[in-house]
C-alpha cells in the first residue's frame, strides 16, 4: 500500500492519553461528535484503535471494544467496531479496507460474532457484514402496580452517575432474547448527547429508565437497567401513569407486555457471524452513538 510509506500504523488501547486524543480530534472532525464527556462518565477500557499516523496525528482509523450480549437465552461475547474514519486527504488509498482486515482479524481470532452500527452498509457488505432487520413494539396498556415515584437524573451531578453505574454493575439483561449487557460509555454518552432522551430513576423498582416524552400518553422506552426487570404497567405507574400507548425501542419479553403493533425499525445494526435471534421480532439498544 503506497500510502503507507508516509504513515506509520499502531494498534493500541485507547486508554493512552495520546491515542485517546488523537481519536477525540478525529470523532469530532469527521463526525462532529464531541466525546469529551467520557472524560468524566467514564470510558470504555476495552477499547483498541487500529490507525494509520503521520506525524502524531490519526488519519485513519478502525477501533474495536469488547461486547457482552444476551442472544436466546445465552451469553455471548462479541466484538463491537467503532470509529471507523479516514481524514478527507487521506481517503481513497485502501487504509479502510486495511484498518478492517486488520482489525476483524483480530477479533476473528477471539470470537465469533462482530457487530456494528452504520448508515452506509454497502460499505461492510464486503467484508462479511449483513444488515440485521429489527422490530419497534407498540400498544396501549393500563399503568398499575406501584405510585408515582421518579426523578429526573442529571449526568453533570456526581451523585446521580454514581447511581446509574451502580444499577449499571447491578443490572440484568433487559431481555432474554436479544440484549446487550455492555460497558455504559455509550448509554452515558448517548444520554449526555441527545436531549430528547431522559434517565429516569424509579427508586420503588430500582431502576433507571431511558425514556423520550415526545407525546403526554405515549411512554418511548429505550433500555431499562436495574436488578430485576419490571412490568411495563409499573414503569408507567411509577413515571406517573400520564401514558396509556407504549412504543418500546427493546425486545419486551421480560416486561409483562404484549404488543399489538409492530414496525421495521432501522438502527443500523449490522452483523458478521452467528446472531442466534435474527430473523424474530427483536430490538438490540438504540442507546448508543
Amino acid at each position: 500500500m503506497r500510502a503507507a510509506e508516509a504513515l506509520e500504523f499502531r494498534q493500541a488501547s485507547a486508554a493512552e492519553p495520546d491515542v485517546r486524543m488523537a481519536l477525540k480530534r478525529l470523532v469530532a472532525n469527521i463526525f462532529d461528535v464531541d466525546v469529551t464527556p467520557l472524560d468524566r462518565l467514564g470510558h470504555d477500557p476495552s477499547v483498541v484503535s487500529f490507525g494509520w499516523w503521520r506525524e502524531g496525528e490519526l488519519v485513519a482509523n478502525v477501533s474495536l471494544y469488547r461486547q457482552s450480549l444476551v442472544l436466546m437465552g445465552e451469553r455471548v461475547d462479541a466484538f463491537g467496531v467503532q470509529s471507523v474514519a479516514t481524514r478527507p486527504a487521506w481517503r481513497r488509498r485502501g487504509l479502510f479496507r486495511d484498518l478492517m482486515t486488520r482489525a476483524l482479524a483480530h477479533a476473528d481470532a477471539r470470537c465469533p460474532l462482530v457487530l456494528l452500527t452504520t448508515g452506509t452498509p454497502a460499505l461492510y457488505r464486503p467484508l462479511g457484514f449483513r444488515t440485521i432487520v429489527e422490530t419497534a413494539f407498540a400498544g396501549p396498556f393500563e399503568p398499575h402496580g406501584c405510585p408515582p415515584s421518579f426523578r429526573r437524573l442529571s449526568l453533570a451531578s456526581d451523585a446521580d452517575l454514581a447511581l446509574v453505574l451502580d444499577l449499571f454493575r447491578r443490572r440484568t439483561p433487559v431481555s432474554d432474547i436479544c440484549a446487550a449487557t455492555d460497558h455504559p460509555a455509550l448509554f452515558l454518552l448517548k444520554a449526555a448527547t441527545q436531549e430528547t432522551i431522559a434517565l429516569v430513576h424509579l427508586p420503588s423498582l430500582d431502576a433507571v429508565v431511558a425514556v423520550e416524552t415526545p407525546e403526554p400518553d405515549v411512554l418511548v422506552l429505550r433500555d431499562v437497567v436495574a436488578p430485576a426487570i419490571p412490568p411495563l404497567a409499573a414503569i408507567a405507574a411509577a413515571l406517573g401513569g400520564s401514558a396509556t400507548r407504549a412504543r418500546l425501542m427493546l425486545t419486551p419479553d421480560k416486561l409483562g407486555w404484549t404488543p399489538t403493533e409492530t414496525t421495521q425499525a432501522t438502527s443500523g445494526w449490522m452483523a458478521r457471524g452467528p446472531y442466534a435471534p435474527e430473523g424474530q421480532p427483536i430490538m438490540l439498544t438504540t442507546m448508543h452513538i
